[in-house]
């Protein structure tokens, strides 16, 4: 099973995704890099949890239970998803709403949904 590990540098600004490690330090302006952990910033919880529905192939992911504001300075990044067969992620943009949809191939299950706040970090959802 495909496990993907997000590291975030010290200033927030820079998110590397691994792969594949032999355990080597990720630096980013000579200070470690620290592994991104979902669910670990004290947040709206409503405004944060991707849902999702699935249709078919098709992974709707609205973010939120509540709409996450979608501003320049706070807003919803990038939505993840995990698969049995690997990963997917999509950009949303500034002034739209936190709703992106993903195909599924055929036999690929989904796992878990992801969705980064530029403000308050790494929200994930499990799939049943």
């Amino acid at each position: 099973m495909f496990k993907n590990k997000l590291l975030i540098s010290e200033d927030k600004k820079d998110i590397v995704e691994i792969i594949s490690t032999n355990g080597c330090e990720i630096c980013c302006d000579n200070k470690p890099m620290k592994e991104l952990v979902a669910n670990s910033t004290n947040a709206a919880q409503e405004k944060h949890v991707p849902q999702f529905q699935i249709n078919g192939n098709i992974v709707k992911v609205d973010v939120g239970s509540v709409k996450h504001p979608m501003e320049e300075a706070h807003m919803i990044g990038w939505v993840y998803i995990v698969t049995n067969q690997g990963a997917q992620r999509k950009f949303l943009k500034a002034n739209t709403d936190p709703v992106i949809e993903f195909a599924l191939c055929p036999d690929e299950k989904l796992q878990e949904v992801y969705a980064y706040c530029n403000l308050h970090g790494l929200w994930m959802t499990k799939a049943q």
